[in-house]
């Protein structure tokens, strides 16, 4: 091949300050092909001929420098395989076509110029074929009359890659909604026309809401996401009633019938808050010097998680005295009801102490309450008219 080299004029009014140019600067004019100096092997006139060249020992560590110069970031592998293997087509490269680079040889060696516009008189008859390598497509094309070749991109190879994400709230009260969200993105580059994602429904956990059609089924959710494009992503969410504290864990998948399903997994904690009420009371009210009240004492865990070592001590008004506690510790006015262990959930204990009248007045009887669950004693009272 004949090569007239050209400089774009813009590079030339540079020359003086730059000093040199860069390879990629470079632009070069062909206008005749097959000279046996700078041809990259001999002519072409069958495909076997391609084949030819691509098992031809001689020449596989030029191909391999000429793409070294070019910064081909291939396999090479695929290269050589494609070569010898590929549909070869008869190509034509139209006059005026600049080609991004083309082999040749000076002083025998190969190597790669880069920019080569096809200046004669008529197209190139050529052969070409295609192949992928790392996620690219590829068309090397080679001139018949000097088996001069080059590669073009054709860009990324065509592909639906998914990728799912699960989010849900660390930690949830029991009672309380679970909300959670599912990404699926398309990181390839073509669209999806059908992606199934599925959510099995865990223990301890009641759907309340689905969106964008999600249907149960199989004690799962199901998502059938139509046309979802080329790098972007859809989010769709279930609600969750929860009664009973647990660990929720959401092992979500996705599938489609053209790449392997993914899989994402995400749990929440869904935990319960002890809740003590205390209830008391005496009956009758007023009472009589001499005559007896009986106070009525109830604890009850109003929460959805237990409470441990509930204590209730009782100071008797000094216009009382405690007679009588079933349960309880009688020491001078107080009275110290059992040590509860363990108060689970919605649990309650009644406890009675009978005092009888001593004094004339208005009593106020005090009640203490301590637990694992409260920072700090709560305590109330209750008023006994005594006459």
């Amino acid at each position: 091949m004949k090569f007239r080299t050209l400089l774009f004029l813009a590079l030339t009014l540079c020359l003086p300050l730059l000093g040199t140019t860069t390879a990629r600067a470079e632009h070069h004019t062909a206008t005749r092909l097959g000279n046996p100096i700078t041809r990259f092997a001999p002519p072409m006139y069958t495909p076997a001929d391609l084949r030819a060249r691509f098992r031809d020992p001689k020449l596989h560590n030029d191909f391999i420098e000429v793409l070294r110069q070019w910064g081909w970031t291939g396999d090479l592998e695929d290269f050589f395989a494609a070569g010898l293997t590929n549909e070869i087509v008869e190509w034509e490269i139209p006059v005026g076509d600049t080609m991004p680079f083309m082999s040749t040889r000076e002083d025998g060696k190969p190597i790669c110029l880069r920019n080569v516009t096809w200046a004669g008189t008529a197209p190139i008859k050529a052969y070409a074929f295609t192949f992928k390598s790392k996620g690219r497509n590829y068309r090397c094309i080679t001139p018949k009359p000097c088996s001069n070749f080059f590669i073009v991109d054709l860009g990324a190879e065509p592909k639906v890659e998914l990728a799912l994400e699960c989010d849900v709230p660390d930690k949830v009260i029991v009672g309380r909604t679970v909300k959670v969200c599912l990404t699926l993105h398309n990181i390839g580059n073509i669209p999806e026309p059908l992606a199934t994602v599925t959510l099995p429904i865990p223990e301890n956990a009641t759907p309340a809401a689905i969106t964008d059609g999600g249907v149960i089924t199989n004690n799962a959710i199901q998502w059938n996401l139509t046309d979802l494009p080329a790098n972007v992503a859809k989010q769709i969410c279930a609600v969750f009633n929860t009664t009973t504290p647990a660990t929720l864990n959401f092992n979500a998948s996705a599938s489609s019938a053209t790449v392997p399903a993914v899989t994402s997994a995400c749990e929440t904690e869904v935990f319960g808050i002890a809740a003590i009420l205390l209830e008391k009371a005496d009956d009758p009210d007023p009472v009589a010097v001499g005559d007896t009240t009986t106070y009525t004492v109830k604890v009850t865990n109003q929460g959805t998680a237990d409470d441990a070592n509930v204590q209730i001590v009782v100071t008797i008004a000094p216009e009382l005295a405690p007679t009588s506690s079933a349960e309880g510790t009688i020491e001078g006015q107080t009275v110290t009801l059992p040590l509860i262990p363990k108060l689970a959930a919605k649990d309650s204990v009644t406890y009675k102490i009978v005092a009888k009248g001593v004094n004339a007045g208005d009593g106020h009887t005090k009640f203490t309450l301590s637990s694992d669950v409260l920072k700090s004693p709560i305590s109330a009272e209750e008023s006994t008219t005594v006459y």
